[in-house]
């Protein structure tokens, strides 16, 4: 960003006498500029230029640009802020492709409903047809939700931080001889991206602290194959990386996967310019008495073209080595072949695999397992991005690939299985979320590695949801623990074209079903699986009623607390619950363009008043400054720190009060100070996700 920025410093003094504003300049020269990066693949120095002109103006053009980023970057909820005041003000329907990708990132975002209806739409307006395909694929895959497997018999569960540390994993693999996992592990200095459909690698470096005493600091920052051995049931140990024969520093090494034996070690080289992708081909290293050799070029596999993600398995009673490449004779984008393996090791003409596997878009991370070839794609209906997909071999020819169902896959991103011939334990990469994922660039950035257990026990609950009419669709469950003694985090499921919901349970624990839907009253079931020790489904139906929208007036001066807005102890920084309630406010300030407020943050009485003073300031700052990084303009935010000076209850100084009475002081308010005198919103707008 700093060589940008001095380009364009340059640039300016060198044309100081053209007779233009340097508003204007500035403007038209950070988009140009921004074009380049994202033509580039460079999404990241893109976006911080068109946001910096979206500080002047707001073109809709500009607008989708930035959403555009967003969603390459895999920040599918940024994205959605701006596509959705795109749809608000196109009034004349000029930007009817921003529906589809409006479309995608509300599906990501699990937003089924709302994201099917929209696919329906731009289907029927469009005129591109390959947009209409893609859209109709889509639909498609929306439609066979409720058709797959629920695969609950199977646990999905993040490894460690140690492994999982907030950046990307490439690729993940046992090495079935001892207990070890191989990965293709990028440093958290920067973050590397390579996805089947660009085909591009982008790196964001962070700031670099130089070491004191004059020790020197590392500037090798790469993707390297590191091993990680098992220390219990999902734990493993901080990896460690294989020698520098293997991980060349002028390469990133990427996507490990082993021969039977576990004596062959395949991988992906891919060499960069700047961010561009110049070459990505496949290398072997052996085990020799536990050195690995130095790597050698697989021949035939390699050429000018990309071939990447290799796993032995086994075509024509001969062992055999499939891969993703791009070469002569794909059907489209990246296909997966094999090759057949020679006992001397040497590698047979590459086959591809045909259209039972195959589409005109990507198929990654094949591998296979007892007469399976497991492997993911986005060219096929999907609940997310890139989904899991089988075939099976019958000696013969692939069948019909079949989605892996849901646990498998989710609204995002789901790649690199990795599974025992037991079909019984795995690993697989995916950048869903979990409870204490760590954030890099946002909550979807980044892939990590799951893995996959076969559970002893099944207890299950299916869920019907019905009003006075029928089968109730699109309704929401939230099935809550309420076990005294550690009780798991509330589970939350969606189902927009079906009234059944299958959840998980442990045995001997009370649980209660909260059911909801909009414009309807909320119900709820309480029950138990005491006595319940052996595989069970406990079977629950639930009618709910219809209730009137409930709206509250806000009037001008009037402080509207915003109850999910909380800082960490001594800091400023914008959590995530936050942005929540920051971007209902964004929402209405966009339906309201006239409307400017007050934003105001408060403390309780502990610590010193000018100490509490600067710290709402700083809070109240920090939120006003998440609102126009956004495209609000900082004339329509004043930001005021009030600290301790508007106490609501009785914990005044001196009081001794519980933290809990000290919490309602802790507050962030808005209120409207200039524009509508008042406006109507929904009462649960503002809702604290603890009531």
């Amino acid at each position: 960003m700093k060589n940008i920025i001095s380009l364009l410093v340059l640039v300016f003094t060198l044309n100081i006498v053209i007779a233009q504003p340097l508003q204007k300049y500035e403007f038209t020269k950070n988009i140009e500029v921004g074009d380049e990066k994202f033509d580039e693949g460079d999404y990241y120095n893109a976006l911080e230029l068109y946001k910096e002109s979206y500080k002047e103006k707001k073109p809709l053009s500009l607008a989708l640009r930035i959403a555009e980023s967003y969603y390459m970057l895999k920040d599918y909820k940024h994205a959605l802020r701006y596509l959705k005041n795109i749809a608000k003000k196109d009034k004349k329907g000029m930007y009817i492709d921003a529906k589809l990708l409006y479309a995608k990132c509300m599906k990501r975002l699990d937003m089924y409903q709302d994201a099917y209806d929209m696919f329906r739409e731009y289907a029927k307006k469009t005129d591109d047809p390959d947009g209409r395909k893609e859209a109709i694929l889509e639909i498609k895959g929306l439609e066979m939700f409720n058709s797959l497997p629920e695969n609950l018999e199977m646990e999905f569960t993040a490894l460690n931080k140690d492994i999982n540390k907030g950046f990307s994993i490439y690729g993940v693999q046992k090495r079935k001889t001892n207990d070890e996992i191989f990965l293709g592990f990028f440093d958290t200095s920067s973050k590397i991206v390579m996805d089947g459909k660009s085909n591009k690698v982008k790196i964001k470096k962070k700031k670099r602290k130089r070491k004191k005493k004059g020790k020197k600091v590392n500037e090798n920052i790469r993707g390297q194959i590191v091993f990680s051995k098992r220390q219990g049931k999902d734990e493993y140990s901080k990896p460690k990386a294989l020698d520098k024969r293997i991980n060349r520093i002028e390469f990133h090494s990427l996507y490990p996967s082993f021969s039977r034996d576990g004596n062959r070690l395949y991988y992906t080289r891919v060499a960069l310019e700047g961010t561009k992708v110049l070459e990505a081909k496949l290398f072997l290293t052996e085990d020799k008495g536990g050195e690995w050799s130095a790597p050698v070029e697989l021949e035939n596999v390699n050429g000018d073209f990309m071939s990447k993600m290799s796993n032995v398995g086994e075509m024509l009673g001969q062992e055999a080595l499939f891969f993703v490449s791009n070469m002569e004779g794909t059907l489209g984008g990246f296909d997966i072949f094999y090759s057949l393996i020679n006992e001397d090791g040497s590698l047979e003409p590459p086959v591809n695999l045909g259209s039972k596997i195959n589409t005109v878009d990507d198929e990654v991370t094949p591998f296979y397992s007892n007469g399976k070839l497991y492997f993911s794609t986005n060219g096929r209906p999907s609940l997310g991005g890139f989904d899991i997909y089988f075939s099976k071999w019958d000696g013969k020819e692939w069948s019909k690939a079949e989605n892996a169902g849901k646990g498998f896959n989710s609204p995002l991103d789901d790649l690199g299985l990795s599974i025992d011939d037991n079909g019984k334990s795995g690993f697989m990469l995916s950048n869903r979320g979990y409870k204490g994922k760590k954030r890099l660039h946002n909550e979807t950035c980044c892939n990590h590695v799951f893995k996959i257990t076969a559970r002893d026990l099944a207890v299950k609950l299916l869920v019907k949801v019905f009003d006075k009419d029928g089968e109730l669709k699109n309704a929401k469950v939230e099935l809550v623990d309420l076990s005294k003694v550690k009780p798991k985090a509330p589970e939350t499921k969606s189902n927009f074209n079906g009234n059944d919901f299958k959840f998980l349970l442990e045995s001997d624990k009370s649980y209660k079903a909260v059911v909801s839907r909009e414009g309807y009253k909320t119900g709820t079931i309480k029950f138990n699986t005491a006595g319940i020790f052996d595989d069970f489904t406990v079977e629950k139906e639930i009618t709910l009623v219809k209730a009137e929208p409930e709206v509250e007036i806000i009037t001008i001066n009037q402080p509207i607390r915003l109850n999910n807005i909380y800082y960490d102890f001594n800091d400023d920084k914008i959590l995530p619950d936050a942005e929540d309630d920051l971007d209902k406010i964004m929402d209405l300030m966009n339906e309201y363009p006239e409307m400017v407020i007050e934003l105001s943050s408060h403390t309780d009485v502990r610590g010193t008043t000018k100490y509490n003073q600067k710290l709402s300031q700083r809070r109240a700052e920090s939120a006003k400054r998440y609102l126009t990084e956004n495209g609000i303009s900082a004339q329509r935010i004043k930001a005021v720190g009030y600290g301790e000076s508007m106490i609501l209850n009785r914990c005044k100084e001196g009081v001794d009060c519980t933290d809990e009475e000290h919490r309602f002081n802790r507050r962030t308010e808005f209120k409207i100070i200039k524009g509508p005198k008042e406006i109507t919103i929904k009462k649960e707008i503002f809702k604290s996700k603890e009531q």
